[in-house]
């Protein structure tokens, strides 16, 4: 298939046209497919401000800055609680290593249906890290403790159990198992968000996620306290984590 230049229109076999010095623009032949032109980003119709992260389909990162940070300011206002879960996903270098990116592309939309599925329209959901990154950021409005850990515990186990079948040359695909992700769980009351932001959030969860990776991954940290597996009653846990966590930040804020 070729494009023709100038008018567009082809010449027939034994027209008097001088022939252009240009060659033609031959489409690149992948079983005879039509070209199709590259998708755009989706964008603000008044800031012109990209929406969306492509690979995703989740917030773009610096969008969901803004959104994260004036649901900040409303639950301050409101006087409600609000979460973060930051999940980075384990050894992901391996499957782009072993199977290629494109692999690797279809294991982070796979974990952003496993975090829709798992979460409310009101919550924020972002890809971490840039083009590159496999961290992800949601946060949850209106939500304590023992409701963010129930919906970690959602998204750590869906991811676990994922099964994604990707393309890894041209003529094989691979189903891909067993990716397993880290989480780190922070949580603000009214109290705390008097004195806190976004950044002081991020920074919570950071420190609990880089505890989930020391511990072994595959598991959820809240201000360094591993909650992965524990069967005692939920009060009690919720209750044991609480005085964990401030003790953790008295620690933090010396």
């Amino acid at each position: 298939m070729t494009a023709e230049a100038g008018s567009g229109r082809g010449t027939a076999i034994g027209d008097a046209e001088p022939k252009s010095d240009q060659p033609d623009i031959v489409a690149p032949r992948s079983g005879d497919r039509p070209l199709q032109s590259v998708p755009t980003h989706r964008r603000c119709d008044s800031c012109g401000q990209v929406l969306e992260d492509r690979p995703t389909g989740l917030i773009e990162r610096w969008r969901w800055d803004e959104v994260a940070a004036a649901e900040i300011a409303r639950a301050r206002g409101q006087g409600l609680p609000i979460a973060l879960i930051m999940i980075d996903l384990d050894r992901f270098k391996d499957v782009n290593d072993n199977y290629g990116h494109l692999a690797g592309d279809a294991i982070l939309r796979g974990v952003a249906d496993v975090i829709r599925r798992s979460t409310r329209t009101a919550d924020l959901a972002c890809r971490y890290g840039g083009s590159a990154g496999d961290e992800f950021l949601v946060l949850l409005p209106d939500v304590d403790l023992p409701d963010a850990l129930g919906v970690a515990e959602r998204i750590r186990a869906d991811i676990r159990n994922m099964s994604v079948t990707a393309k890894v040359t041209r003529d094989l695909s691979a189903t891909i198992e067993g990716q397993t992700a880290s989480i780190g769980v922070a949580t603000y009351c009214l109290r705390d968000l008097a004195e806190l932001d976004l950044e002081d959030l991020m920074l919570d969860a950071d420190v609990s996620l880089r505890a989930a990776k020391r511990h072994g991954r595959d598991r959820i940290c809240v201000a360094n306290v591993d909650v992965t597996g524990e069967q005692q009653d939920n009060q009690v846990r919720a209750d044991r984590r609480l005085v964990s966590w401030s003790r953790f930040r008295r620690l933090r804020s010396v």
